[in-house]
C-alpha cells in the first residue's frame, strides 16, 4: 500500500485493516520523513493559534475540495497538488487532520458508561411520581371598597417626609465650617507666639542684665565658674592671622562599625539544592529548560535547582547566572548548554552547543570542564580570572558546506589559564583570545577582546527589548505557543526575538510557513536569516535543516530555495542566472519568500539597491527591474 498523507491519516486515526496498518507501520518505521510528518502533525493538531485556511491567497482552499480529498474523490494530480498545500502550510494540514480525526469519532458508536446511565435515570421520574390533579376551588374576590370616600380635597393631607441629607446637612455644613475656622484660627495664633518666642531666645542678654533695669531671674541650677577672658592677640599676629587663610577642620574619621556598614554588602550565594549540580542564581529575562517527559521546553525561574543531564537556553536578550559549589557560570543571550556529570575534581562541568558562556572569577584556584563538539577542554583558572567561552558562526554568502564551529576562548588579565585536551596541553596568559577548532589545534586571536568578559552587558535599550519580549509570554501558557504567537506581533523586534528563539527551539517546520506569510516582510526577513544561520552551524545542523526543508516543500522547491538560501557568489553571476532572478521577482512567483531571496541575491550580485521592490506588491518593482535587464544594464558588480 502507497504511503500518502490520506493513509498516514487513516493509519494514526486507525481506520485501516490489520494488514494496511502493519504495512503502513513498517513503513513510517523505515522513513525518517515520515515519522517528522507524524510528529508534525500531532503538533499542528494541538495548536491553539492555527484558524482556518483563508479565502483568498497562497492557502486558500475551497472547502468541497477538502472534503472530496477526504472522501477519495479527487483524481491523482489533485490528490498530489493538495498534499504538497499541506506540507507547506500548517493551517491548511491542521485542517485536513482534525476533519479526518473527527469523521472518524462521527462514525464509531459512542460508549456510555453504565454509571452515567444510571445518573441520567435518576434524574427523571417515571408516572408513579407525578402529582394528581386537583381542580382548584377559587378564592371568593373580596368585598369591593365602599364608594363613599371622602373627598380628598376636603382632607389634611400629611406633611412630606424629607430625605435625612435635606433636613441635616445644611445644619452639619455650617458646623463643619464653623469648626474650619477656629482650627485655623488656632493654629495662626500658635504659630505667631512659637515665632515670638524663637526671637526672643534669640536675643542674648545685655551684661548688665535687662535693659529695663530689672534684675534677671537667677537659673536653679550652680552656674559655672567664669571662664579667664581670653589674651587680645598683638597687632601683628591680628594682621598675620587675616592674611593667611583660614585652615578647613578635619573631617571626624568614621569608626570602624560604621565604615563597614557603608560598604557594599556581596550578594549573597544561593544555596544549591539537595541532589542538583547548580541553582538559577540570578534571572534577567527567560531561561528555558527542556522536559524530557513532556519533550517541551518549560521555563526555569530564580533558586530552581539544575541537575546533570539538563538542557538549558537563553532567548534573545536574556541572561542566567548558574551558582555551584565550585564557582558561578553566565549565561549570554541566546546560548545552550547542557549539564554533564559531576567531574572527579568537582569542576563545573558543561557541554556549550552554541552561544557565549562566561566563569566568573573566583576567590580560589577552580577547575572548568568545557565540551564542545565531542571535545572536552580541562582547564585549571587561578583565582580572581574571568573566562569567557564563545561559539557563534555567521552564515556566508555561496558557502555550501560550511567548517565545523571553532571554540574561542577568551582569558581576563591577571592570570594564567591551563588548558588540556586529548591532543595538547596549553597555557594561556591574560588577557588573551585563542580559537580552538574540531581538530583540538590552538590558534591565538589578535585584536579581539569582549566587552562581556567583565560581565553580562546591559542598556536601557535591550532592557526595554527584553521586557517586551515577556509581556507575550504566560506562566499558564506553553512556551512554544507563546513564541509563535509573537512570530505575529505588531513589534518588529519582538517578532525577530521570536524567530530567532524558534530556530534555537530547534523546530525548523515552524519557520518555512513564515517565510510564505503575505504582507509581513519583518518577519520573512528574520526567517530567513534564522535558517541561513541554521545552515552554517555546522555538518548536524545543517543536515536537519536541509531534510526539513526537503519535507516542508519537497525536493524540487527544496532545491530552488536551497540555492537561493546559499546565495549565489560571484562566479555564479551569468547573464542566464540574473535573467533567472530578475523573472523570481514577478507575480507569477506564488511565494513571496522566494521573491524576498531573489532581490536578496539580485542587489547583492548586482550592487544596486534601487529600483524599490516589494514582495507583497511585485508588479512594479518587477517591470523596473526587467526593464534594466533588458537593457543590459545588470551586470555583476566589482569585486572588492
Amino acid at each position: 500500500m502507497r504511503l500518502t498523507l490520506r493513509t498516514l491519516l487513516a493509519w494514526l486515526d486507525d481506520k485501516l485493516p490489520p494488514v494496511q496498518v502493519r504495512e503502513i507501520g513498517k513503513q513510517v518505521a523505515v522513513s525518517p520523513l515520515a515519522q517528522e510528518l507524524v510528529q508534525r502533525i500531532h503538533r499542528v493538531t494541538r495548536q491553539r493559534r492555527l484558524t482556518v485556511p483563508p479565502r483568498t491567497g497562497n492557502e486558500a482552499t475551497d472547502p468541497n475540495l477538502v472534503a472530496s480529498y477526504l472522501d477519495n474523490d479527487l483524481n491523482a494530480e489533485q490528490v498530489a497538488e493538495y498534499e504538497k498545500k499541506c506540507l507547506v502550510s500548517d493551517v491548511n494540514l491542521a485542517e485536513a487532520a482534525s476533519v479526518h480525526q473527527i469523521l472518524s469519532l462521527l462514525g464509531q458508536k459512542v460508549q456510555v458508561p453504565h454509571e452515567a446511565k444510571l445518573r441520567m435515570y435518576g434524574l427523571v421520574k417515571g408516572r408513579e411520581a407525578r402529582r394528581p390533579l386537583v381542580a382548584e376551588i377559587p378564592e371568593p374576590s373580596p368585598a369591593p371598597a365602599p364608594t363613599s370616600q371622602p373627598a380628598a380635597s376636603w382632607m389634611v393631607q400629611p406633611p412630606a417626609r424629607r430625605d435625612w441629607l435635606e433636613r441635616f446637612g445644611p445644619a452639619a455644613a455650617c458646623l463643619g465650617v464653623l469648626a474650619l475656622l477656629c482650627w485655623s484660627a488656632y493654629e495662626s495664633l500658635k504659630s505667631d507666639g512659637a515665632r515670638d518666642a524663637d526671637v526672643v531666645a534669640a536675643v542674648p542678654p545685655k551684661a548688665g542684665g535687662a535693659e529695663d533695669g530689672s534684675t534677671p531671674a537667677v537659673d536653679p541650677v550652680a552656674k559655672k565658674a567664669p571662664e579667664p577672658a581670653p589674651v587680645a592677640p598683638s597687632a601683628p599676629e591680628v594682621a598675620a592671622a587675616d592674611a593667611a587663610p583660614a585652615e578647613p577642620e578635619p573631617e571626624p574619621e568614621p569608626e570602624p562599625a560604621k565604615a563597614e556598614a557603608e560598604k557594599k554588602a556581596a550578594p549573597e550565594r544561593v544555596p544549591v539544592p539537595a541532589g542538583s549540580s547548580a541553582v538559577v542564581a540570578r534571572l534577567e529575562g527567560m531561561l528555558l529548560r527542556y522536559d524530557d517527559e513532556a519533550r517541551e521546553w518549560v521555563r526555569a525561574h530564580e533558586k530552581d535547582g539544575v541537575r546533570a543531564g539538563d538542557r538549558l537556553m537563553t532567548p534573545p536578550t536574556s541572561t542566567a547566572r548558574l551558582d555551584g559549589p565550585d564557582g558561578a557560570l553566565d549565561l549570554l543571550d541566546e546560548t545552550e548548554v547542557r549539564v554533564l556529570d559531576d567531574a572527579p575534581d568537582d569542576g563545573p562541568n558543561v557541554e556549550l552547543v552554541r552561544g557565549r558562556l562566561l566563569a566568573e572569577p573566583s576567590s580560589a584556584p577552580l577547575p572548568l570542564h568545557v565540551t564542545f563538539q565531542g571535545m572536552t577542554v580541562d582547564m585549571t583558572r587561578p583565582a580572581d580570572l574571568a573566562v569567557g567561552l564563545e561559539s557563534t558562526r555567521r552564515w556566508t554568502y555561496g558557502v555550501a558546506e560550511p567548517a565545523e564551529p571553532a571554540l574561542t576562548i577568551h582569558v581576563g588579565p591577571g592570570g594564567e589559564l591551563a588548558m588540556k585536551t586529548v591532543k595538547s596541553a596549553e597555557k594561556v596568559k591574560g588577557p588573551a583570545t585563542v580559537r580552538l577548532d574540531a581538530a583540538g589545534a590552538v590558534t591565538p586571536v589578535k585584536g579581539y577582546a569582549p566587552g562581556w568578559l567583565t560581565g553580562p552587558e546591559s542598556s536601557a535599550e535591550s532592557t526595554a527589548r527584553r521586557e517586551k519580549f515577556l509581556k507575550e509570554f504566560a506562566e499558564d501558557r506553553p512556551v512554544l505557543a507563546d513564541v509563535v504567537s509573537a512570530t505575529e506581533s505588531a513589534d518588529p523586534d519582538v517578532k525577530a526575538d521570536a524567530v530567532a528563539t524558534l530556530r534555537a527551539l530547534g523546530d525548523l517546520s515552524l519557520l518555512t510557513p513564515i517565510l510564505e506569510r503575505p504582507e509581513d516582510p519583518a518577519a520573512r526577513r528574520a526567517a530567513i536569516a534564522a535558517i541561513r544561520e541554521e545552515l552554517a552551524s555546522g555538518e548536524a545542523a545543517s543536515r536537519r535543516a536541509w531534510d526539513q526543508l526537503e519535507l516542508d516543500l519537497g525536493s524540487a522547491d527544496r532545491a530552488r530555495l536551497g540555492k537561493l538560501l546559499l546565495g549565489y557568489t560571484a562566479e555564479d553571476a551569468t547573464p542566464a542566472a540574473i535573467e533567472d532572478l530578475v523573472e523570481s521577482l514577478s507575480s507569477r512567483e506564488p511565494s513571496p519568500g522566494l521573491r524576498e531571496l531573489a532581490i536578496d541575491n539580485l542587489r547583492r550580485l548586482t550592487g544596486r539597491d534601487a529600483p524599490a521592490y516589494d514582495p507583497d506588491e511585485p508588479e512594479q518593482g518587477y517591470a523596473a527591474w526587467r526593464k534594466l535587464q533588458e537593457d543590459g544594464a545588470l551586470k555583476p558588480a566589482a569585486k572588492k
